[in-house]
């Protein structure tokens, strides 16, 4: 029972990691890492011949290019980072359709070790690299750029560098999870990326709210992921249908920009979301 939670968390925690990134970090509302986290997988469809580290360089290459689109349409055309998201997304929905032909394509990429220790693998490097990133002068600027964009604009320091750093970041984590869920399930689907957004807020709602800090730190993820399924486990055994589960989920977002709004000892921008 506890392997197959365990390799749940780990196909979850890269997309976690670049939402965590954007999100709460930079406080973009981006919807884009839907088409990230889907775009990853299909890049990975595209190279299953390939060697196993090649398919992981081209999920995370994919999650990059919408990254790389939806902050150019924002910081070079000017247009609003949700607006950005949503063509991107219908963007990369049309480009999905066209490369896979249909809706569904089996998966089955040869791999050199088990799925077990490639997703362990893969998220211990990423908690490593991206939370020394996180404690490193790159990192903090992401945190400042998100509480105080306009900082960047009465200093002599490039805040579109840093955007792009922390979006592509993100995107690229994001294209990872993708691949690991097309793996893990044996398939890429065209709506295997609905509800990724949900999942992510609320698993960051609840990391925030367990570990309450301002200061960019790879351990709010985490957290928020272990409570996440801790959450999700116990609603099961009470006999909750999975199905319902997004709407659970919505339903707990409600109420804690409520309790947050209401509060005024507590904030949206402490949550990050």
């Amino acid at each position: 029972m506890i392997l197959p939670i365990l390799d749940q968390a780990l196909i979850i925690l890269p997309l976690l990691i670049g939402a965590y990134i954007t999100l709460s970090l930079l406080k973009v509302p981006d919807f884009s890492l839907e088409s990230a986290y889907l775009f990853g997988a299909v890049m990975a469809f595209v190279g299953q011949d390939l060697p196993l580290p090649l398919i992981i360089c081209n999920a995370m290459l994919g999650g990059i290019l919408v990254g790389t689109i939806v902050t150019t349409l924002n910081q070079y055309l000017k247009l609003p980072y949700l607006l950005a998201a949503i063509i991107s997304n219908g963007l990369f929905h049309g480009i999905t359709q066209y490369v896979l032909g249909t809706s569904l394509k089996s998966f089955h990429p040869a791999l050199m070790v088990s799925e077990h220790y490639l997703f362990a693998l893969v998220g211990v490097c990423l908690v490593v690299v991206i939370g020394f990133a996180l404690r490193s002068q790159l990192g903090y600027s992401i945190a400042i750029f998100g509480n105080n964009p306009s900082f960047f604009r009465h200093h002599p320091i490039s805040g579109r560098y840093v955007i792009y750093f922390g979006v592509l970041v993100a995107h690229g984590c994001a294209g990872i999870g993708g691949f690991f869920f097309a793996l893990s399930n044996g398939f890429v689907d065209l709506t295997m990326n609905f509800g990724v957004i949900l999942l992510c807020l609320t698993a960051l709602i609840l990391g925030k709210s367990i570990l309450r800090t301002h200061l960019p730190n790879i351990l709010v993820p985490l957290i928020g992921l272990v409570t996440y399924f801790c959450v999700q486990q116990t609603l099961l055994r009470i006999g909750l249908d999975l199905k319902y589960f997004n709407f659970f989920q919505a339903c707990f977002i409600l109420i804690a920009l409520y309790f947050f709004q209401r509060n005024p000892k507590s904030s949206l921008d402490h949550l990050g979301v």
